[in-house]
């Protein structure tokens, strides 16, 4: 009725963004593409991603199987002259919670426009996707960047970040920014104190405990790992929750890296 308490359907409802390094396909068994796609969409799945951004997409099949998951879009930037770079970063969102306003790709490099160039040192072409969504919920309008910066090239991922930042600035243009990727970079580099220094790492903000263990690459659980993975968001957004998802599927991994989710609220 209209006497009752107003609820507010964006704290019932907060918005679930992830980053997936999904890892190529390279491995061979029980850790090849085709026997952990089952578990990466159980992940999906059972964590109920609203948005997310995927890394390491380097073929066709490697996203088709998550496209067949019902209620996603898998959006890759739009840009035709891009086919073959474009969906490795490749974003998906519910089409139930989320609709699609606009979209782009830019290459991290000298050339931002020229698909497959190389940036600065970097050992690889690197790329982000962008999109502008509406929340069906509450019809905020906001952006979403998803990236894999250089593994090698410190001045690449430097250099990157910022032409990230500064794109997200001029397009959003006040709008609230989520940006997910593998950044190939701990918490103690300088990357991750010059992204940080422009958004806000959603771990350290999370109004409940972060959860999960300080670590997101694993190499399916042999040798180093690292936290590299990592969802940032702008000012005009209240993190939940956020939790770094270690829970493997009938005993095996989905990746060599975990999923990061976190829970956002519009403020």
């Amino acid at each position: 009725n209209d006497y009752g308490p107003k609820v507010d359907l964006a704290l019932i409802m907060p918005l679930r963004v992830a980053t997936f390094n999904i890892r190529g396909p390279a491995n061979p068994p029980p850790n090849d593409q085709k026997s952990r796609e089952p578990r990466i969409r159980k992940t999906i799945e059972d964590n109920q991603f609203d948005l997310f951004g995927v890394q390491e997409a380097f073929r066709k099949e490697q996203t088709a199987h998550i496209e067949a998951m019902p209620g996603y879009a898998r959006i890759d930037g739009g840009n035709k002259t891009f086919k073959g770079w474009s969906r490795r970063d490749s974003i998906f969102y519910r089409t139930d919670r989320l609709e699609l306003l606009d979209q782009g790709i830019f290459m991290l490099s000298e050339k931002p426009d020229s698909p497959g160039s190389k940036g600065w040192d970097c050992a690889e072409a690197r790329l982000a996707v962008w999109a502008k969504f509406k929340d069906k919920i509450n019809g905020k309008i906001f952006f979403h960047y998803n990236t894999h910066l250089d593994h090698v090239g410190k001045l690449a991922k430097r250099n990157g970040v910022e032409l990230i930042v500064s794109h997200a600035e001029k397009n959003a243009a006040g709008c609230p920014v989520i940006l997910t990727g593998d950044f190939n970079s701990t918490p103690r580099s300088k990357v991750y104190a010059h992204v940080s220094s422009k958004l806000k790492d959603a771990a350290k903000i999370s109004e409940a405990p972060a959860v999960g263990p300080d670590f997101t690459f694993h190499a399916f659980g042999r040798g180093r790992s690292w936290y590299v993975d990592y969802i940032f968001v702008s000012s005009g957004i209240r993190v939940i929750s956020h939790r770094i998802i270690d829970t493997l599927i009938d005993g095996k991994y989905p990746s060599d890296h975990y999923p990061v989710i976190a829970e956002l609220v519009w403020e």
